[in-house]
């Protein structure tokens, strides 16, 4: 619990520093628009290289059902929030492509060890990896088809998505971990480099972004939240009890598919200007309803998963 609260605070924080900088004036909404293509389109797509070429192909064929689970469950619930933002909260594709992201992608990238290694130890990393793989190579692409590619017409948005570094880094490297080539040592330090400054620039840059914004904290964003940290937990403990999970790993996929919003929501509405009250505003409810869902969503995995 100790480990959930620090990484909590550590957002709260860094996010409450990129706001108050951002009132200051100390940083204009066009540095922070700079922020949000340096973590796009160089920091996340080095640091989901580096972690995906760093697996084996037994890695990540290895565990078929949490495979299937994080793709059933996690695509499910964006497709889920991507049509209640358009039919009911009346928004836009591009808008609907970052609520999407908001709503059903967990910051499994920056927390996933973070939060399971004190719990689980070394037997987490696993866990971890499928699910980061199933966010960053198939939620975030699906978030930029519609957020980048508005216009335009199917075939042509695909290949828009995929020229953005953040989509097609990780998919080159699951292909390479597939095909069995690895990468030299001596490349990956520089990537992991650039890489180190994702997780805070990210969380800055959406406090100065959100300071120039009114947070909303709505019907919309309150159900954002309640997808991310009730929804989505609750599907994964039902699927997967279903599926003939049990133990720790049952405790692992929901506590993980609980973790709060991915920054690369905010980082996205930040980058193309769209949507950024609500994602931002979704982060923060998410991170702050976290240190509460954690504990609730392990208790209830241990009792019916044993």
């Amino acid at each position: 619990m100790t480990a959930i609260l620090q990484d909590i605070g550590a957002i709260l924080f860094v996010l409450a520093l990129g706001y108050v900088a951002g009132k200051r004036e100390a940083f204009t909404q066009d540095q922070a628009a700079g922020f949000n293509k340096l973590v796009l389109d160089f920091c996340l797509p080095a640091v989901l290289f580096v972690s995906i070429v760093k697996s084996t192909r037994e890695e990540l064929l290895s565990d078929g059902t949490l495979l299937y689970l994080s793709l059933g469950v996690l695509v499910g619930w964006y497709a889920v929030a991507f049509g209640v933002a358009r039919l009911v909260f009346h928004r836009t594709s591009r808008e609907a492509g970052v609520a999407g992201l908001s709503a059903a992608a967990p910051t499994v990238g920056f927390l996933g060890l973070a939060v399971l290694s004190p719990l689980y130890g070394g037997a987490a990393a696993l866990s971890v990896a499928v699910m980061a793989l199933v966010v960053n190579v198939v939620q975030v692409p699906l978030g930029m088809f519609f957020v980048a590619s508005t216009g335009s017409k199917p075939g042509a948005a695909v290949v828009s998505a995929m020229k953005e570094p953040v989509v097609l880094a990780p998919l080159i490297a699951v292909l390479l971990v597939l095909a069995g080539i690895r990468v030299p040592e001596m490349l990956l330090p520089p990537l992991a480099l650039i890489g180190h400054a994702n997780s805070g620039l990210a969380v800055f840059a959406a406090g100065v972004v959100l300071s120039a914004h009114k947070a909303t904290f709505d019907r919309e964003v309150l159900w954002n939240a309640g997808v991310k940290m009730v929804l989505m937990p609750a599907t994964m403990l039902a699927a997967a009890l279903f599926f003939g999970v049990r133990g720790d790993n049952l405790q692992q996929i929901v506590l993980l598919s609980a973790l709060p919003p991915a920054f690369t929501g905010a980082v996205v509405a930040g980058r193309f200007q769209t949507y950024v009250a609500p994602a931002s505003s979704t982060l923060i409810v998410g991170a702050l309803s976290f240190a509460a869902a954690a504990p609730f969503w392990i208790w209830l995995a241990r009792i019916f998963g044993g």
